[in-house]
């Protein structure tokens, strides 16, 4: 088996800027998931949303789960169920999944980037209605977007702040642990972890595991 720190450096498959820490809060939840036995694990159903440019669906397919993909960009997802469609277009049933994946993505929903055709400023919101529908009651969602002062265009992403953190919809979810990882001047692609005021202050990441508690419908 893999150390952590190894199976970090596959699953994320590029390093820069706030991807390490972001990969490594999602593999810190996951890989406790490898001490099932393997004919147990394909009923452990789970979708990576926007999981281009990374190898966590390829590899949790890998290890035996029942995975999902879903991106409008290809990629090497190995033996995952890839999906290629615009999240807001797309649907699965209410209470699906297990586990939800979402990194760096909801931000860009709706937003000219990435080639997406579909433009929607409440594009975030629809995403997170989707998500939390598709979960199933007491399934668990990790999510990661950026936080605090903006580094990129408002057309690339949206930035998240208490005053429009309403829109990732956590309030009725329970959070099993949130963190904070601000930019380092001294190596940029190596975010340190800081408080909420600090990272309001820079170009910073949060990550938040959550647990779905009621049935949306």
């Amino acid at each position: 088996m893999p150390t952590f720190s190894e199976l970090v450096r596959y699953v994320m498959h590029t390093g820069i800027y706030e991807r390490s820490r972001e990969y490594e809060f999602t593999v810190k939840y996951l890989m406790p998931l490898l001490v099932l036995p393997r004919p147990y694990r394909k009923s452990i159903r789970i979708l990576d949303v926007g999981g281009a440019d990374s190898r966590l669906s390829k590899w949790l397919a890998e290890e035996g789960f029942d995975v999902y993909v879903i991106d409008i960009r290809e990629d090497d997802y190995g033996n995952a169920r890839f999906i290629k469609a615009n999240i807001l277009e797309h649907e699965f049933p209410s209470e699906y999944f297990d586990i939800i994946v979402a990194v760096s993505t909801v931000e860009h929903v709706g937003l000219n980037c990435y080639g997406q055709r579909i433009e929607d400023p409440d594009g975030d919101i629809k995403t997170m209605e989707k998500l939390k529908r598709w979960l199933r009651t007491e399934g668990l969602l990790i999510l990661t977007v950026p936080y605090g002062r903006p580094h990129h265009p408002p057309t690339f992403e949206r930035v998240y702040n208490p005053t429009n953190l309403w829109r990732l919809q956590l309030d009725d979810m329970d959070i099993i642990e949130r963190r904070f990882y601000c930019y380092n001047p001294r190596d940029p692609h190596n975010f340190l972890e800081c408080t909420e005021q600090k990272a309001l202050t820079t170009d910073a990441v949060m990550c938040v595991a959550t647990r779905k508690t009621v049935k949306y419908v």
